[in-house]
C-alpha cells in the first residue's frame, strides 16, 4: 500500500465501510429481505389507513392463494370451518323448515273453509300466491321492510325485507321519504324541529324511528303494538353504537359499515300471529276429508302393489313356462315390463308370453339377445324347421331318437335325408317308416299290370281280342315306366311263352320263343330296359283227344325294385 492508498483509507476508511455495508444489503437477497420484513407490518398498517389501495392491490394474489389453498387442501379448510359453518347451517335450515312448516299449516287450516275459498278468490283476484295471502290475512303485524337514511344527507345505507315482499327501487324510496320529512319540517314545524314518526298508507304502517345520525325507516303490515317502537329504538342505538363514526360520515361507501345488514335483519324478525277467537270445538271437516282421502289413498295404494305383485307373479310363471325364454332381470318402466336376458327366435313371442300371464299387448317388451336353447321342446322346434315334415309325416320323440314315420314325396325325402346327414341335430334321425307316395302309386299300377295273360292262335299270332289288349298294356306299361323313373324305381318285366304241346318238342320250343319275343318287343316298343326283361318257355304235355287253347298263351309277370324304398 502506498502513502496516496493509505491517505485515501484515513479519510474515506469510514464512509468505504457503510457503502460496503448497503452495498451487502442491496446485492445479498437475504440481507434485503430481513430489512423489507423489519418494516412490512407498519408499512402494510399505514396504507391500509391511508387509503384502499392496498386492500385492492391484495384483493387478487389473496383470492388466487385462497382458491389454490382450497383446491389443494380441501380437507384441512373443510376442517377449519366445520365449527362455524355446522351451526349456522343448522339454524339455517330450521328457520326456514320453521317458517314453511308455519306455512303449510296455516294454508292447509283454511283451504277448505268456506273463509279459505274467499281468501283464494281474493288472492287471485290480487294477483298474489294464495299462501302469501294466507300469511297476511293470519298476522296480526309484520315488519315487511326496514331502511337505515342517513340523516345527514339522506343516502339509503341498508335495505332489508322479507323474501315475498313486493321491493321498489329502494334508493328511491329513501329519496322521497327524505323528501317528505323534510316537507314536513319546512310546512308544520316553525323552528325546524318536528320530525315524521308514523305514516298510514291503506294496510301499510310506516314508523320512523330518529338516531343522532341515521333514521330507521320500518315498513309495517297490520297494526303493530307500542312496544314494537322502543325494540326498533333499541336496534337503532345498537347500529350508532358499533358504527357511529361510519354513520355519521356515511358518503356512499358500503365498506365501512360492513355488518350493518344482520344487525337490521333483528327487525324483519317482530310479527305476532292473531288470536284465535274462543268458539265452540266444531268437527274438523277438512281434517275429517282429508284424513279420508289419506285413508283411500293408502288403501287404494296397497291394492294396487298387492294387484303389481300378483302380475309379477303371474308374469315369472309364464316366463318360467316358456322353454326357450331365459330372463335375468325384469324392469318396471311405467305400465310395461322390460325383460332382459336371452331368447330362442323360435321360441313364443313376447305377446304370447304376455297373454298367458295376463297382460295387454305390447306390455311386455325385452332387450334379449339370440342363443340356441338345449330344451328338448325347442331342439324339436329347430327339427322340425329345419325338416318342415309334410301332412302326411309324423315327427316323434323317442328318446334322443327323432323317427319320422308316413309318407311323403320322393323329392322331400331325400331332401330330408341329406340334412340329417350334413347338419347335426343332436338327433338320431331315422326314415325307416317312410315311403314314398311315388312307391305307393308305382306299387298300385304294378298291382294292375302284373300276371297279365296274352293268347295266340295255333301259331305266332294274338288272338283278335288279346292283340288290341296287348296295345293298351303297352299304353298301360309307357305311363308306369314314366312314372318309375321319377320315382327311381326299376321295372322288371318276365315273359314266359307257353305251348299246347302239340308237335315236336323243337317245334314247341321255337314257338313259345317265337310268341315270348312278339310280347317282348311290344314292351320294348312302350320303353322297357331290355336288361331288365327275362324270357322264359313252358311247353305243356299234349293232351289226348283234345286241343287245350288256353295253354297257347304268353304270361307277362312285372316287380317293382328300388334300393332306397322297397320294403
Amino acid at each position: 500500500m502506498n502513502d496516496l492508498d493509505e491517505l485515501k483509507n484515513l479519510l474515506f476508511g469510514a464512509e468505504r465501510q457503510v457503502l460496503e455495508s448497503i452495498k451487502d444489503r442491496v446485492q445479498i437477497p437475504e440481507a434485503r429481505a430481513a430489512d423489507i420484513a423489519a418494516v412490512l407490518p407498519e408499512a402494510v398498517r399505514i396504507s391500509h389507513e391511508k387509503d384502499g389501495q392496498l386492500v385492492e392491490t391484495l384483493k387478487d394474489p389473496v383470492e388466487q392463494v385462497l382458491r389454490e389453498s382450497f383446491r389443494e387442501s380441501p380437507q384441512e379448510f373443510g376442517d377449519a370451518l366445520y365449527p362455524v359453518m355446522g351451526p349456522a347451517i343448522r339454524k339455517s335450515i330450521a328457520h326456514t323448515l320453521k317458517a314453511f312448516a308455519q306455512q303449510i299449516n296455516q294454508t292447509l287450516e283454511y283451504s277448505l273453509t268456506l273463509k279459505g275459498l274467499s281468501w283464494r278468490f281474493r288472492a287471485a283476484r290480487a294477483g298474489v300466491p294464495f299462501a302469501s295471502y294466507v300469511i297476511q290475512q293470519s298476522l296480526q303485524y309484520r315488519v315487511e321492510q326496514a331502511y337505515l337514511i342517513s340523516r345527514e344527507n339522506g343516502l339509503l345505507m341498508s335495505h332489508v325485507h322479507h323474501d315475498a315482499s313486493h321491493i321498489k327501487d329502494s334508493d328511491a324510496v329513501s329519496a322521497m321519504f327524505t323528501a317528505i320529512q323534510d316537507f314536513v319540517k319546512e310546512s308544520f314545524s316553525p323552528d325546524r324541529s318536528g320530525r315524521l314518526e308514523t305514516a298510514d298508507m291503506g294496510e301499510f304502517t310506516l314508523w320512523a324511528v330518529h338516531g343522532p345520525h341515521a333514521l330507521l325507516v320500518c315498513v309495517i303490515r297490520g297494526v303493530p303494538p307500542q312496544s314494537l317502537r322502543s325494540d326498533l329504538s333499541a336496534i337503532l342505538e345498537r347500529l350508532h353504537f358499533r358504527y357511529g363514526e361510519a354513520i355519521r360520515h356515511y358518503k356512499g361507501e358500503t365498506a365501512t359499515i360492513r355488518g350493518v345488514e344482520v344487525e337490521l335483519q333483528r327487525c324483519l324478525q317482530f310479527e305476532a300471529a292473531r288470536p284465535a277467537k274462543n268458539r265452540k270445538r266444531k268437527i274438523a271437516w277438512p281434517l275429517l276429508l282429508i284424513l279420508v282421502v289419506l285413508i283411500a289413498a293408502g288403501a287404494y295404494a296397497l291394492w294396487a302393489g298387492w294387484q303389481q305383485a300378483q302380475r309379477q307373479q303371474q308374469l315369472v310363471a309364464a316366463i318360467d313356462a316358456t322353454p326357450g325364454l331365459y330372463v335375468g332381470d325384469i324392469r318396471r318402466d311405467g305400465d310395461r315390463y322390460v325383460l332382459s336376458g336371452l331368447l330362442d327366435p323360435l321360441a313364443d313371442s313376447l305377446d304370447e308370453v304376455a297373454a298367458r300371464a295376463g297382460l295387454q299387448p305390447g306390455q311386455l317388451q325385452g332387450d334379449l339377445r339370440p342363443y340356441q336353447s338345449l330344451d328338448a321342446s325347442m331342439r324339436l322346434r329347430r327339427a322340425t324347421k329345419l325338416f318342415a315334415p309334410p301332412a302326411g309325416i309324423r315327427m316323434t320323440q323317442q328318446g334322443n331318437a327323432l323317427v319320422f314315420s308316413g309318407t311323403a314325396s320322393n323329392t322331400w325325402i331325400s331332401a330330408a335325408r341329406n340334412k340329417a346327414g350334413i347338419i347335426d341335430t343332436g338327433w338320431d334321425v331315422q326314415f325307416a317308416d317312410v315311403q314314398a307316395t311315388e312307391w305307393l302309386e308305382l306299387s298300385a299300377q304294378v298291382e294292375a299290370l302284373n300276371n297279365r295273360r296274352f293268347h295266340f292262335e295255333t301259331n305266332a299270332e294274338l288272338l283278335p281280342e288279346d292283340a288290341n289288349e296287348l296295345a293298351r298294356y303297352v299304353t298301360a306299361m309307357s305311363e308306369l315306366l314314366t312314372l318309375a323313373r321319377r320315382a327311381g324305381a326299376a321295372i322288371n318285366v318276365a315273359v314266359t311263352g307257353h305251348t299246347d304241346g302239340l308237335g315236336t318238342i323243337g317245334f314247341n320250343n321255337a314257338l313259345a320263343a317265337e310268341r315270348t319275343e312278339r310280347v317282348i318287343a311290344a314292351l320294348q316298343a312302350a320303353g322297357i330296359d331290355p336288361a331288365r326283361v327275362q324270357r322264359a318257355s313252358d311247353i305243356a304235355e299234349p293232351a289226348p283227344g283234345a286241343l287245350d287253347p288256353e295253354k297257347r298263351r304268353v304270361d307277362v309277370s312285372i316287380t317293382l325294385t328300388s334300393p332306397e324304398f322297397a320294403q
